[in-house]
């Protein structure tokens, strides 16, 4: 008995199984139909109609879409194909009234937004009216120009019908691409002006005084132009643009391109109003102002040290024969031996030095940056601690001659104002400078460290002498 129910139930489960196989194998999902027969690229023109506004957006055939209606300018050029899309890809769900006596309960007297589209052969397409989503479900009630019926649509349908003309509008405020780029022109209203020009694959500044720049600080900033977005239209045509402090601006930034054209972002006051934190700006002199994020305008007004090329020394290290080093612990030297090795001199005593640990020290003078260029000319060394520094060290070549000099200084400081609760009472600063520069640098704690080593941690570490083996007893 139980071995012929075991056998029914299995033959019922292949017969099930083999049915749901057919069907979702076999089966196709019917396609819903569109409200309209249009398609996204034959779309030239979508008209949004509210009870405050009226929204238009066309395009030529190949070209791209632009707000003519309220205002004439350049449109996003996804937010309008989405749109476009959205509109073509709508969907009737069912019929809920062929012939409805009233209007009102669907949101469709008057409806929130009609939509209407134009195709390049000028094809009559007609009219959706949305009006408000149903009270259960995920649908939006709809109705054609064409007919009287109340129709169902999807809810998301109606959300993306619902746009502002700041929706609409690219936010884009430069364009240009980097390589393009030939020079930078940043202008403060104190009268302090930056200019950077291009140097083959390189930047340097000329202005106020030349020097190399620092590519990636230049480089920067030119990203933080190109990718700035509006984060507010403020006004299309300013009637006087001294309110926004733009007819003064505090900072204005211009790129020259390599064909000579020029675009310039102006930026003022901090925008006003309540939940507001951008600054005003315009594109050159051009007549809208929008507002931009405040750390926009942060990212680039900079001085001239902002943008100077931050390296204390840069050495080849192979050139390198000899490292003459003093530190707080003492005085030593590293010197370069045949056959690839260093030695270490302290306390008048050779020892073989570690070559990985040297080598590394020796990279670092490669390319020594520091963090922030504090002062150049340094108006004194006593400040920064620089008078008595905790590290000197000298490169000296094989020749015989200086190849480079760093002075690294630690200095403890107290804020001016009372400590915040749980954080030190002081901090610690770090400054460098060089035998190559007048400058003074801020550097990193951990670039100071591995600069700070007295001689034992250069010393090759003595082998260690192998384990004791084990006795093994003669075998009987």
């Amino acid at each position: 008995m139980r071995l012929r129910n075991t056998i029914i139930v299995l033959i019922l489960f292949a017969i099930v199984g083999g049915y749901a196989f057919v069907v979702g194998h076999y089966s196709v999902n019917e396609e819903k139909p569109k409200l309209i027969d249009v398609k996204p690229d034959d779309i030239a023109k979508i008209e949004l109609k509210y009870s405050d506004r009226d929204i238009v957006l066309e395009r030529d055939k190949g070209k791209p879409w632009r707000l003519v209606k309220p205002v004439g300018a350049d449109a996003d050029q996804a937010q309008a194909n989405n749109l476009a899309r959205a509109i073509a890809d709508g969907v009737l769900v069912r019929t809920v009234d062929d012939k409805p006596a009233d209007l009102a309960p669907f949101g469709l007297k008057p409806p929130t937004t009609t939509v209407t589209v134009t195709t390049f052969d000028k094809k009559t397409v007609p009219s959706i009216e949305v009006g408000k989503s149903t009270p259960i479900g995920f649908n939006a009630y709809v109705r054609l120009s064409n007919s009287p019926a109340v129709l169902l649509t999807e809810g998301a349908f109606s959300a993306g019908m619902n746009k502002s003309v700041n929706d609409l509008r690219v936010r884009d405020l430069m364009t240009f691409k980097l390589d393009d780029v030939q020079k930078l022109i940043i202008a403060r209203d104190n009268g302090q002006t930056v200019e950077i020009d291009r140097d083959g694959d390189n930047w340097k500044i000329v202005k106020p005084s030349a020097s190399p720049a620092d590519d990636t600080a230049v480089r920067m900033a030119l990203g933080t132009l190109v990718n700035a977005r509006a984060t507010d239209f403020v006004s299309d045509a300013p009637t006087n643009v001294a309110q926004y402090g733009l007819e003064k601006p505090h900072l204005t930034a211009t790129v020259v391109l390599k064909n000579g054209e020029q675009q310039s972002m102006l930026f003022g006051f901090k925008q006003a109003g309540e939940g507001k934190s951008g600054i005003y700006v315009r594109r050159g002199e051009r007549a809208p102002v929008y507002a931009v994020a405040e750390y926009v305008m942060t990212s680039l007004d900079k001085s001239p040290l902002d943008f100077r090329n931050k390296t204390i020394v840069k050495v080849d290290p192979e050139s390198v024969e000899t490292v003459k080093v003093k530190t707080s612990d003492g005085e030593f030297t590293l010197k370069r031996v045949p056959v690839g090795n260093w030695d270490v001199v302290a306390g008048g005593k050779t020892t073989e030095a570690d070559i990985p640990v040297v080598e590394r020290l020796l990279n670092q003078f490669r390319d020594l940056k520091g963090e922030s260029i504090v002062a150049d000319p340094m108006p004194s060394a006593q400040p920064f601690g620089l008078d008595n520094p905790a590290v000197e060290i000298t490169l000296i070549g094989k020749d015989g001659k200086q190849l480079g000099m760093v002075k690294l200084a630690k200095i403890s400081v107290k804020p001016t104002a009372p400590p915040i609760p749980g954080e030190p009472a002081q901090r610690t600063e770090y400054y460098a400078t060089s035998s190559g520069s007048k400058a003074v640098y801020s550097l990193s704690d951990f670039s100071f460290e591995q600069l700070n080593r007295p001689a034992p941690l250069y010393m090759a570490k003595a082998p260690q002498p192998p384990p004791p083996q084990a006795a093994v007893s003669p075998a009987k």
